[in-house]
């Protein structure tokens, strides 16, 4: 009876923590790419945009993985579906989208920071992949 909820407890502990990590990751990128002023001044959104990467995206990119999967079972050709591989360019594009005006930066400046970021995303998700699977989606 007492440990009933651990799974949910140990996610959100681990979304935390994530989150920490991805914030950290996401403000010396912002520190050292755009400046120091821009990094200082953005905290929170900072924050808000790890909590989105580390939460919201792959529960966006799970669904989109999903209906890009039927779209491609409905129209392939060759026998294999490849449309659900687009899945990481498009959390890509939308990580940039938000990295770009969440932080008010220039586009170059924003690439550069999404791709940190996709990157370091990357690493957390194989590190823990108790994160991604919770949800449902499965690695």
């Amino acid at each position: 009876m007492i440990f009933q909820g651990e799974a949910t407890l140990f996610f959100v502990l681990w979304l935390i923590v994530a989150t920490i990590i991805v914030a950290l990751i996401i403000y010396i990128a912002v520190l050292l790419i755009a400046s120091k002023t821009k990094a200082s001044d953005k905290k929170f959104l900072i924050i808000l945009l790890a909590f989105i990467c580390v939460l919201i995206i792959p529960i966006i990119l799970g669904a989109v993985s999903g209906v890009l999967g039927v779209i491609g079972n409905l129209i392939r050709f060759s026998g294999v579906n490849y449309l659900p591989q687009l899945t990481p360019i498009i959390g890509f594009l939308i990580i940039l989208i938000l990295v770009k005006f969440f932080l008010d930066i220039t586009w170059d400046h924003a690439v550069w920071i999404s791709l940190t970021t996709l990157f370091f995303l990357f690493l957390l998700y194989t590190m823990i992949p108790d994160l991604y699977s919770f949800l449902g989606f499965g690695i």
